[in-house]
């Protein structure tokens, strides 16, 4: 579709050949002799360029931009000046037009200014969306969980969102850290800065330092040219550390150094640079037993750990999975399609049955493997990778990891195990106390009394 061009000139012979010549060139042009006429058309239909004098009658050619610019940012404004008044074209340019171009000019010139206004105008709104796709990944609603200990999480990062506290996530590989991490920086001040992530794990300690800090040309084999590092990079926006517990110590001295000094050199140059960031940081381990241990430094971690985030694996908020379920299901099933498949009760006893030791992230890519598979418009229990259709659910439902355990409360042990099966029986039934009861094998007035005692009365009747 051609672009559309509107042109506001109360000189009648440049206005009508600046017409004519543009439509030769394949755009779509009106154009007026008056600013308000021209803002009646801006108002009434999309353009993409205008093109306006600054020495109009009735409405000026600065007060027409203004109120192009109040009604749609994204219009483009292109000013013709004469010689004479280029310091008002400066002006204009600062209260938001695109360019200006100076009378005399031929129709070549404008065309090649016209090109430029639009090739930058779809790459802003290229770039917008990318951002807003971003965004809306990091959005406080994909952050899926109604367990009180994802309830906590998302009150947390809501709290510190807005602060400038660095922060420490803590959770498994699969838990979600890098989608906290995000939502944090994208509900902050800092959200139109960059966000800069950086897998500690997956570089070697020559790579990790100049990826960190950057570094100096020459300053080893193959440092061909001067390069600036994450920290650099994500000057006035948030970096992301993840896997902070494998930076090398002697790195860490660094590290503590951008803490509390905002200040670093590259590798190989002598010159202090100053930075303005904020730093998150996650670890799949206990970083409190790492410094115990001699890996990590005291102080670092004091100085990481001011605001302690703590995600649960997903075996320790199972009531989350019918809810993880469905919003994956909304990802991966195609736009097409009427409705979301159905998932059969076998299916979902395995998935509530399985221990997930990938946690979120294999559940998704159970989906994703069930989605693919899935022939007609239900998932079973065929649909599921190989692995799962194993899990014997009479086994699994009260099984419990005891091999890193030294001691246990039997009482508390026999508590949430009874929990357990009344929260199972609960999602079997949709809530029916009658045939929760018959389910588990007890008198009503018996899982009331449950109920009542274990505090699950007004969770299983919500």
């Amino acid at each position: 579709m051609s672009s559309k061009v509107l042109i506001v000139d109360d000189e009648k012979l440049m206005r009508i050949s600046l017409e004519s010549q543009l439509k030769k060139e394949g755009y779509n042009v009106k154009s007026v002799d008056n600013a308000l006429d021209g803002l009646k058309m801006v108002k009434s239909e999309e353009y993409d360029i205008v093109v306006t004098d600054l020495r109009l009658s009735g409405m000026s050619g600065m007060d027409f931009l203004k109120e192009i610019k109040k009604h749609n940012q994204e219009i483009i404004v292109v000013i013709m000046t004469a010689y004479g008044t280029l310091e008002s074209a400066v002006s204009a340019i600062k209260e938001g037009a695109y360019d200006y171009i100076a009378k005399p000019f031929s129709t070549d010139e404008l065309i090649i200014k016209l090109q430029r206004a639009l090739y930058y105008k779809n790459t802003t709104a290229e770039v917008n969306r990318l951002r807003r796709e971003i965004q809306s990944e990091f959005e406080f609603g994909n952050i899926i969980g109604k367990s009180e200990a994802m309830k906590k999480v998302l009150e947390t990062v809501r709290s510190v969102s807005d602060r400038e506290a660095t922060v420490l996530i803590r959770g498994e590989s699969g838990t979600g850290k890098e989608k906290i991490a995000g939502a944090i920086h994208y509900h902050s001040i800092r959200r139109n800065g960059s966000f800069i992530r950086v897998s500690c794990a997956a570089l070697n300690r020559e790579i990790l330092e100049s990826e960190l800090f950057g570094h100096e040309k020459g300053a080893f084999t193959g440092a061909v040219k001067t390069r600036r590092g994450r920290f650099e990079l994500a000057n006035g926006g948030s970096i992301f550390l993840d896997d902070v517990d494998d930076i090398p110590l002697d790195m860490q001295v660094k590290l503590l150094r951008v803490l509390q000094e905002r200040t670093f050199e590259r590798v190989g140059g002598e010159e202090t640079l100053s930075v303005d960031v904020r730093i998150i940081c996650a670890t799949k381990k206990d970083l409190l037993e790492h410094v115990k241990e001699g890996y990590f430094r005291e102080d670092l971690f004091y100085r990481l750990n001011v605001v302690p985030i703590n995600i649960p694996p997903l075996r320790e908020r199972k009531e989350d999975i019918p809810l993880l379920i469905n919003y994956f299901l909304k990802k991966f099933v195609s736009q097409y399609e009427d409705a979301l498949p159905d998932v059969s009760q076998e299916v979902m006893d395995v998935l509530l049955a399985y221990n997930w030791p990938g946690n979120v992230r294999e559940l998704e890519n159970v989906i994703e493997h069930s989605v693919a598979f899935s022939k007609s418009k239900g998932i079973s229990i065929e649909t599921l990778p190989e692995y799962l259709r194993r899990v014997d659910i009479r086994t699994d439902l009260l099984s419990m990891d005891l091999s890193n355990k030294q001691e246990i409360n039997l009482q508390d042990a026999l508590t949430e195990v009874e929990k357990k099966l009344i929260q199972w029986a609960h999602q079997k039934t949709n809530g029916n106390q009658v045939k929760m009861a018959e389910i588990l094998g007890i008198p009503r007035t018996t899982l009331r009394n449950r109920l009542i005692k274990l505090q699950l009365f007004e969770k299983v009747l919500s």
